[in-house]
């Protein structure tokens, strides 16, 4: 795993996670609004660049972003922002932090398709992944914009994503069949790790109300996590409204920061 890191070391700390198949310039776009004022720690995960290896699971993934914290003697984390499969990292990394006796004092998580599903549905969504990682090598970003199964996922705005996907296609020829199947795994086979009432009131997620998360997975993380905070958009779909509204988006989370 590699780490990438912005600001001030004296600055409170962000760890911000990246989605599926994702590297972390995919976050820049909210790292560079905070920098100035936090200490912005974002991995890329084992299998995304050369040399990486492959992608592992939830669980080894958020392993390796803990003992990350412990070699470089942080003892508190100001914010932990997850988006999409970020998020099912991000929850496992508190639980793994909690245990090592690093504060965590809010969480973010956008967009978190935490949920498990069927063998026979999470095969057919790797071949929807594999697709769509094949389709980047032969027509592009603009093969995958116009892709239906990522219209879906984006309420019919994909084109909002096109810059977190020109960074997405960078980790394309280091994308084994293995780390596309792992994330999968990853993505779609969520227990709903412990977490404390109080660390719950903590903890903020956002969903647009025409993604696809929001319709399958609301339900199960608030029966999880009742003393959670939820923000519900309508009109947007999966991060898009990040992207759409990301100056009012920062101002939300600077608030969070500062509660």
């Amino acid at each position: 795993m590699k780490f990438s890191e912005m600001g001030d070391r004296n600055n409170p700390v962000i760890i911000m996670l990246t989605g599926s198949f994702c590297p972390a310039s995919c976050l820049e776009y909210l790292y560079k609004e905070l920098k100035e004022d936090y200490y912005i720690i974002v991995p890329t995960y084992n299998g995304h660049y050369e040399g990486g290896g492959e992608f592992t699971t939830r669980s080894n993934e958020a392993l390796e972003i803990k003992n990350y914290c412990v070699q470089n003697n942080i003892s508190g984390i100001k914010m932990i922002y997850g988006q999409s499969m970020g998020s099912e990292i991000g929850i496992e990394l508190i639980k793994q932090l909690s245990v090592q006796g690093i504060i965590v004092e809010k969480a973010v998580f956008d967009g978190a398709p935490c949920i498990t599903l069927s063998k026979a549905y999470k095969t057919f969504m790797f071949f929807k992944f594999r697709t769509m990682i094949k389709l980047v090598q032969k027509k592009g970003v603009d093969g995958v914009v116009k892709m239906k199964f990522l219209n879906q996922f984006t309420n019919g705005d994909t084109e909002a994503l096109r810059k977190l996907i020109e960074e997405l296609a960078s980790v394309v020829p280091y994308l084994s069949r293995q780390s596309i199947k792992n994330e999968t795994e990853c993505c779609y086979t969520f227990d709903f790790p412990a977490i404390s009432k109080e660390q719950q009131q903590n903890m903020y997620f956002f969903y647009a109300a025409e993604e696809k998360a929001y319709k399958t997975c609301y339900r199960g993380v608030k029966k999880a996590y009742p003393s959670a905070n939820f923000r519900i958009e309508k009109g947007y779909g999966h991060i898009t409204f990040s992207v759409k509204n990301k100056d009012e988006y920062i101002r939300w989370l600077r608030k969070i920061c500062s509660e």
